[in-house]
């Protein structure tokens, strides 16, 4: 069958769903909400979608959407993807972070089920050759035991920190975290990526289920770059290493020579939701696991916020980060 696509938000990360789109043969862009006229206009034009809309609600009653990619700042995730659950589409892809708090989290699983709508969260680097091969060789064995992961990026913990959690869960095999232990220093009054409250600098410490820890670095003290290193008994491996190498392996008998396949990884996230769709196995980076991604960044602010470790499920609903500014602690 043919799936019938929409796009909401025509900003800088669009492109890169709508080239997974069109790269995909029963996927067709039929229409885009984007308030902007001259962004509206551009997309338009690039893609060959002539259904433009400048509010999103219109798109979705007019048009017989199946899948519908949010690609938005993420104060409006939540209310969109219910908006789009509520039209009983079939598939959503909603960008990260999933949402600004647990509580929003939930809304949108809750209107998911009800519907019976597969959501997914744009963490597409769980596709990324480099990251699909690291933990290929995990599993394989090649280092041994993992004993700990340590993974850093640049910016706040909700624009980019949630990449950087959620690939280290995928490097984990997804387990349980059971508790995390959380820093964060907010000495500016400035926004983050996505016009939210952001912290200048965090760190995270926290344990899974299956016993690897994992300790993170964001903000300006931070090493550059998104990368990450995993320790185990018998040797050690870097992804996307600062000096350039996407994949290395280290072991007891020398580093190894690891081929890595191309592709997009943002076509293979839209590919896996098809086949979710389809009845296949569950998307790699549906909600509930961008929600214990979320759980967890949440975690960090409130460890900071309580000033002592917190043990998962988290009961805080709404963001620490919010709470602290609004008493005044930060």
């Amino acid at each position: 069958m043919e799936y019938r696509v929409g796009i909401i938000g025509c900003g800088g990360i669009s492109a890169a769903h709508a080239n997974g789109y069109k790269a995909i043969v029963n996927t067709r862009i039929v229409a885009a909400a984007e308030p902007d006229t001259q962004r509206r206009a551009k997309f338009g034009e690039t893609y060959g979608v002539s259904r433009l809309y400048e509010d999103y609600p219109p798109m979705l009653d007019n048009e017989a959407l199946d899948i519908v990619s949010i690609c938005t700042w993420p104060g409006w995730h939540c209310e969109m993807t219910v908006a789009a659950a509520k039209r009983g589409v079939k598939g959503i892809l909603c960008e990260k972070p999933m949402a600004f708090n647990l509580g929003q989290a939930d809304k949108m699983i809750e209107a998911c089920e009800k519907s019976g709508t597969k959501l997914a969260i744009g963490h597409q680097h769980r596709f990324d050759p480099q990251s699909v091969k690291a933990k290929e060789l995990v599993k394989e064995g090649a280092i041994g035991e993992v004993l700990w992961i340590f993974g850093h990026c640049s910016s706040d913990l909700l624009s980019n920190g949630t990449h950087v959690v959620d690939l280290i869960k995928f490097f984990a095999d997804d387990s349980p975290v059971t508790w995390v232990m959380g820093q964060i220093d907010r000495h500016t009054t400035g926004l983050g990526r996505f016009g939210h409250v952001a912290e200048d600098m965090a760190i995270g410490h926290f344990q899974f289920e299956n016993g690897i820890r994992a300790f993170i670095e964001q903000g300006e003290c931070a090493p550059s770059g998104y990368a990450f290193h995993l320790h185990g008994v018998e040797g050690m491996m870097g992804v996307n290493a600062p000096q350039g190498k996407r994949l290395y392996v280290v072991t007891k008998n020398g580093a190894l020579e690891v081929p890595l396949e191309g592709g997009n990884s943002y076509q293979r996230e839209i590919e896996e939701l098809l086949a979710w769709i389809e009845g296949g196995h569950e998307h790699r980076s549906n909600a509930k696991r961008g929600r214990e991604t979320m759980e967890v960044l949440m975690a960090i602010m409130e460890s900071s916020r309580l000033r002592k470790t917190v043990r998962l499920p988290l009961a805080t609903k709404e963001s620490p980060l919010e709470l602290m500014i609004q008493a005044g602690q930060i």
